[in-house]
């Protein structure tokens, strides 16, 4: 039988919990820069010094002609509902400025301030603290779910000025979600039809924009894989030890807070 295709990215076949035991200096250089990234990702007048450390940060500055800012924590849904934003434009044709993929409260806040039509992708803590830890291993478990519970308490005094919309909902019915944004932003925006050829295109533009961007990685790329199964079920069973209860307890916590005001809006 020929040989199974090497899987390029930061897993391990053989013994899924490696990549998260690992120690290196690879690893240590990582979350120091995370750390900083954290500290400023606060501040909107630092939002300048982030988006230059940030991959393609300068197309992500909000302008005068940015029509839409679609943020939220890391593996939340934030890369299918910008690009299903953008098929749905293209279909049409039409020209719409999105800003997305900048992960910081400052984002959030600066989108806000300038009264730009926002949508926060919300997706519940132990499946997004799961995918960020298969993406990022460096991650200590606690930490990851500290961030995701500061990211969304960060942002929580400015939840009447954007809209919420949980993981499910952008990833099954997206047009609702832009639906949504017209009637509480009064802005008329490309509807995407979640049909299987729409969401085929999708997630073959998001294949396309991870392979420039991240050479293929398994382990990052933003859409489903089987391939980190065995990944996610290591982790799962890792985040349900007694000393992360209370920390994943808050963060849900949190989220139903969320998800109860979205219904309101």
């Amino acid at each position: 039988m020929p040989d199974s295709p090497p899987v390029v990215g930061n897993l391990n076949l053989d013994d899924p919990s490696e990549p998260f035991t690992r120690r290196s200096w690879r690893y240590r250089t990582r979350m120091a820069m995370r750390t900083a990234r954290e500290r400023l990702g606060d501040d909107p007048a630092l939002l300048p010094i982030v988006l230059r450390a940030t991959p393609l940060g300068v197309s992500r500055q909000l302008t005068d002609r940015t029509n839409l800012v679609i943020e939220g924590f890391p593996r939340s849904g934030n890369t299918f509902a910008y690009f299903a934003v953008r098929h749905a434009a293209a279909e049409e044709p039409r020209v719409l400025m999105v800003s997305s993929h900048v992960h910081t409260p400052s984002a959030v806040k600066a989108a806000t301030a300038r009264r730009i039509p926002t949508v926060v992708v919300i997706r519940n803590p132990l499946d997004a603290v799961t995918s960020l830890l298969i993406a990022a291993p460096h991650v200590p478990f606690d930490r990851a779910i500290l961030e995701w519970s500061h990211h969304h308490r960060e942002i929580w005094p400015y939840r009447d000025r954007f809209l919420t919309a949980t993981f499910e909902h952008v990833t099954a019915d997206m047009g609702s979600v832009t639906d949504r944004l017209g009637s509480v932003f009064g802005i008329n925006l490309p509807r995407y039809q979640p049909t299987a050829a729409n969401d085929d295109a999708v997630f073959a533009a998001i294949e396309h924009n991870h392979q420039v961007l991240h050479g293929g990685t398994e382990n990052v790329v933003p859409r489903p894989s089987s391939a980190r199964g065995a990944e996610r079920r290591w982790l799962e069973q890792q985040l349900a030890e007694p000393h992360l209860a209370h920390l994943l307890q808050d963060a849900d916590q949190i989220f139903a807070e969320y998800v109860g005001h979205s219904l309101t809006r």
